[in-house]
């Protein structure tokens, strides 16, 4: 009696160790259905599938979440909304502002309880932790990146939102627009430089920076190539430094000249310069062939839609 007592306890304790299991697999199967898996540049890390409440910690990110029709809910802007394009930030209007991007609030990050963090992985290499701790976070090239650092950060953003196929038909309209542009310059072989600041040296992007490669593809040809990579503060790459007769020796037939808030300019809107007798020997200045451009859209906007947004005015402004 005892013998078949026993038998028929542990054959229920069997069913009911078979029955969890089952369930705890159930579980899992859920859990990995719910999720998907996206490689970055710091790993790879558990997304939920169609992400609503994003915050993105580079501006480049915020044209891409749109392209896939998400608006973030939080940003790090600086504190200085202008940094966003005016269209953009209409797009976005009611954003939550999460510090800098240099050091970007984890209080006001987790308040918002998001789903998915989108940091640049050189500024936010240090932290990721912390963030991953709040929400799952992917770490892309924003700060840094190339042309096509920019295009394969678009497709893995795309892909942790579930919007694959809209990005990829958002690049392949975007490669159908510069091919156009680059076939208006196929018979002028121009060399061009992208100038910043000028206050107390002149400051060139080197020709890996994002804007530079973007103007390669056009079919420009860069006038300088690459630039050490600093220990500064937040890993940024230092821009060539160069004197008015350095400039001179390089003598690209286009500049573009990008302003912003803290260039010193006189009453006449010419930075200092712009008054220097060496400057007015350049070939581009002789031709009328300095543009420019807001540093803002030709600098900070590293995305596609950015892109796009270069490639019209170099078509309307600066080939016309």
């Amino acid at each position: 009696m005892k013998f078949r007592y026993f038998t028929i306890l542990s054959f229920v304790l069997l069913i009911a160790v078979l029955s969890a299991c089952s369930g705890s697999g159930g579980i899992a199967s859920n859990s990995s259905r719910d999720t998907v898996t996206v490689k970055h540049d710091l790993g790879e890390t558990k997304v939920p599938k169609h992400s609503k409440k994003v915050v993105v910690l580079e501006l480049g990110f915020i044209d891409t979440l749109l392209d896939a029709g998400i608006k973030p809910v939080g940003v790090a802007d600086d504190g200085k909304p202008k940094f966003i394009n005016e269209q953009v930030r209409k797009e976005i209007k009611g954003y939550t502002s999460v510090g800098t991007r240099a050091q970007p609030s984890f209080e006001k990050i987790a308040a918002l309880r998001p789903d998915l963090i989108i940091a640049d992985s050189s500024r936010h290499s240090g932290v990721y932790d912390k963030l991953s701790k709040i929400a799952p976070t992917i770490a892309l090239k924003n700060l840094n990146a190339d042309y096509q650092d920019t295009i394969d950060a678009s497709l893995t953003i795309a892909k942790a939102v579930g919007k694959e196929s809209e990005m990829e038909k958002k690049i392949t309209e975007h490669k159908k627009k510069l091919k156009q542009l680059k076939e208006k310059l196929s018979d002028k072989k121009q060399s061009v430089l992208l100038l910043g600041n000028t206050n107390e040296a002149i400051t060139v992007r080197d020709q890996n920076f994002f804007t530079s490669q973007l103007l390669m593809n056009i079919g420009y040809t860069y006038a300088v190539g690459d630039s050490k990579k600093s220990d500064a503060e937040n890993g940024e790459s230092v821009n060539i430094k160069m004197t008015v007769e350095q400039l001179l020796e390089k003598d690209p037939d286009v500049i573009i000249l990008m302003s912003g808030e803290k260039d010193k300019v006189d009453q006449n809107g010419k930075r200092p310069l712009e008054n220097d007798p060496l400057w007015n020997k350049l070939s581009a200045v002789k031709h009328h062939k300095v543009y420019k451009v807001d540093r803002f859209a030709w600098s900070l906007r590293r995305s596609i839609d950015g892109a796009n947004a270069v490639i019209d005015q170099i078509e309307h402004d600066i080939l016309k």
